[in-house]
């Protein structure tokens, strides 16, 4: 991964978190080897007013975003490389699919699944998803396919000691995903034990907070959606990131069926190259 710009620390508005008043903070984006434009991308976010608050979710079967998964070739020497750098061993062995598959936290306790994938180059890495808890795949499910993701199957599940859970378990994980997006969602609901919890609210908490989609037109995407009976959490704010080669853009929130929030950006597809 690299980092291809950054914010510099600065006092704005908290309004499109939903906080008040300022706030101060500095944001890095990383992306891999693909680049901007190609690539997804990870916001890193140093909070200092308000202060960080909070741990990251560890518990597999809590409700809220859990881990991001990257492929990577070699997973034996990539669990290595990370555990150089501070990571420690959750689990590791054949998951989902049958793929290779560790889990690690960082040191700061944000989980990192690192899945085997034979299609990414010796040495490089992949964004490959987004890994979420909900309570109830049926409810969850038509929410993200509303929004415009696709489900590319479902897998039971019955042992989870490569995520961290001993003994038997019973879960149905469901992997979603974009049209024009290899990036996926996968959700996954737990029934023994049983789902738990709810998303954390606080945009300062430690872990994995938000993810966002691209639209073409962010106002527009806002009033159809509401106009068919979808409830935002704020309406579309114009947001200016100092620092970076990005436009001025449009932004606003909605939050699926357990408040995990989905940021809608005003970047038009015309602007992304495909992979």
């Amino acid at each position: 991964m690299r980092n291809t710009m950054s914010t510099p620390p600065e006092r704005s508005s908290g309004a499109i978190l939903g906080l008040p008043g300022e706030v101060e903070g500095s944001a890095a984006f990383v992306y891999d080897g693909r680049g901007p434009r190609v690539s997804p991308a990870i916001e890193v976010q140093s909070w200092l007013d308000p202060k960080l608050v909070g741990e990251p979710v560890q518990d597999p079967s809590g409700v809220g975003v859990h881990a991001l998964g990257f492929g990577v070739a070699d997973v034996d020497a990539a669990v290595a490389a990370l555990t150089e750098r501070g990571c420690r061993m959750v689990g590791h062995g054949e998951w989902l699919a049958h793929k290779r598959w560790a889990t690690v936290r960082d040191a700061n306790g944000v989980t990192l699944d690192i899945v085997g994938d034979d299609a990414v180059p010796s040495g490089e890495t992949r964004m490959r998803h987004l890994r979420i808890t909900c309570t109830d795949l049926s409810v969850s499910v038509p929410w993200y396919e509303g929004v415009g993701f696709e489900v590319l199957g479902q897998e039971r599940v019955t042992d989870a000691t490569v995520v961290g859970l001993d003994g038997p378990v019973d879960a149905v994980a469901a992997r979603l995903r974009l049209p024009d997006e290899p990036f996926e969602v996968l959700l996954i609901e737990w029934k023994d034990p049983k789902s738990h919890g709810r998303h954390y609210a606080e945009p300062n908490h430690a872990g994995i907070f938000r993810a966002a989609v691209g639209v073409d037109d962010t106002r527009a995407a806002y009033e159809a959606m509401s106009g068919a009976g979808w409830t935002f959490d704020r309406a579309p704010m114009l947001v200016e990131l100092k620092g970076t080669p990005v436009p001025d853009m449009w932004i606003c929130f909605i939050s699926d069926p357990d408040g995990v929030p989905f940021e809608f950006v005003e970047r038009p597809r015309s602007a992304f190259v495909k992979s």
